[in-house]
């Protein structure tokens, strides 16, 4: 049945697409319900998102699985890059469906609608690589990595409706270390993707928006971030670091005049900059930048 997904994934993203808002309107104000969905631009949502699939089809293809095809099966793998992995499935998932709501938003679909479909367009991604990753040799289906991409599609989701969570925010930082270097996967080279000694994944509080209204000592723009990294990956005896640092709320820096400048805020608030930084373990390392 899923022995090739891509274009069964194209046909739902097309469902999505059409199902978002059936209604089209010859003006539009992005975001709001009063003049119904701009077809034009949906049909630019679609065409980009097909587009984008596709490519990322035929390079995963090419680079993960067109020599190493097997029977579907299930396997996880509790061990690989201490579960770094499974914390970028959450965060990627997390990223796709910001860019999957922003876009049905540029449409004109309003921002609770289109976190459904974005959510829902995530999923249907994510759930597309994993049955790819099935039919790998090296890989399998992994429950673990797939039960990290629903809880990151669906995080934009509850933050909008349990506004609460919109202190607590997942983010990524990146320094190559072994990009170009042996994948796990004989033939391959690493990539951003699996370079995971380059990165970091954060998460960050910002306190102001958990403290009364009048703790006005605490600036809205600044947050605190707990960092997480793997060092060693190729040993047996690879280990997580752990870092703490000030981090930066885009969203009170980036003046928020227009749709397009919250938009980049928020998108913006995705990505850990470099700040001072202490590794608290193994060992305290104080850092004048950490990227």
């Amino acid at each position: 049945m899923f022995r090739h997904p891509v274009p069964t994934f194209l046909f739902a993203v097309l469902l999505l697409l059409r199902s978002a808002n059936p209604v089209c309107a010859q003006e539009n104000t992005i975001g709001t319900d009063t003049t119904g969905v701009d077809c034009t631009r949906l049909a630019i949502v679609g065409g980009a998102t097909a587009a984008g699939v596709t490519a990322i089809h035929f390079y995963q293809q090419n680079a993960w699985w067109k020599e190493h095809r097997t029977g579907f099966h299930v396997s996880e793998d509790l061990s690989y890059a201490r579960n770094i992995d499974k914390v970028g499935h959450l965060y990627g998932a997390s990223v796709l469906t910001f860019v999957f709501s922003k876009s049905l938003q540029w449409a004109n679909i309003p921002e609770s609608r289109s976190l459904i479909w974005g959510a829902i367009g995530s999923t249907l991604f994510q759930t597309y690589v994993e049955i790819e990753d099935g039919y790998s040799q090296y890989w399998g289906f992994d429950r673990v990595d797939y039960a990290a991409n629903l809880v990151g599609a669906w995080y934009p989701v509850l933050q909008h409706h349990v506004p609460v969570f919109q202190n607590f925010q997942f983010r990524f930082s990146y320094y190559p270390k072994n990009i170009g270097g042996p994948s796990a996967i004989p033939g391959q080279t690493k990539t951003l993707l699996d370079d995971y000694e380059g990165q970091t994944l954060w998460l960050t509080v910002t306190p102001r928006g958990l403290l009364p209204e009048d703790a006005t000592w605490w600036p809205r723009w600044l947050g605190i971030s707990v960092g997480v990294s793997v060092k060693d990956n190729v040993s047996p005896d690879r280990y997580l670091t752990w870092y703490i640092a000030p981090d930066l709320d885009m969203r009170y820096i980036i003046p928020r005049d227009t749709w397009f400048l919250r938009t980049l805020g928020e998108a913006l608030n995705f990505i850990h900059f470099p700040m001072p930084t202490v590794r608290f373990s193994p060992g305290v390392i104080w850092y004048g930048l950490y990227f």
